[in-house]
């Protein structure tokens, strides 16, 4: 048989189709993976900061059970680099934990106009907990 004819033996596959809803993002801008990007950078932060925030809050106190009581949490954040750290790990927790949900639901096959506001809601519901928290942390660190 000669290659032209083996050519057209071969039965036609079908194109292959993508799912639009996946693929659509907004006119004039790019879809990408900044998303990924954050969630792995955020992780790997993670590792560190949960790290010294357990060694910080478990392993370091004198107190039985290594549990801080009301006084020796505001001496410890009375420290302004245990401050910069606790608000590091804050918001890093916020952000990794918000990317995975923004992620777990995109996963479903919403639309762009559902991701929107997926990414709003979240976004705002980020907002409001890291507000709150620092709100927090201030008013702990000045005793």
């Amino acid at each position: 048989m000669s290659i032209e004819l083996r050519r057209r033996a071969r039965p036609s596959v079908p194109a292959q189709t993508v799912d639009r809803s996946l693929t659509d993002v907004e006119p004039g801008r790019r879809g990408g993976g900044w998303g990924w990007i954050l969630q792995v950078v955020t992780g790997a932060a993670l590792l560190v900061l949960v790290v010294v925030h357990l060694v910080a809050q478990h392993f370091v106190v004198s107190a039985p059970g290594g549990l801080r009581d009301r006084a020796s949490v505001l001496a410890y954040l009375g420290n302004p680099v245990i401050v910069v750290i606790e608000s590091a790990f804050m918001l890093t927790v916020t952000w990794h934990a918000l990317l995975g949900v923004r992620s777990i639901l995109f996963d479903l096959g919403l639309g762009a106009r559902a991701r929107r506001r997926v990414t709003v809601g979240l976004s705002a519901l980020g907002a409001v907990t890291l507000a709150y928290g620092f709100w927090m942390i201030a008013v702990l660190a000045a005793g």
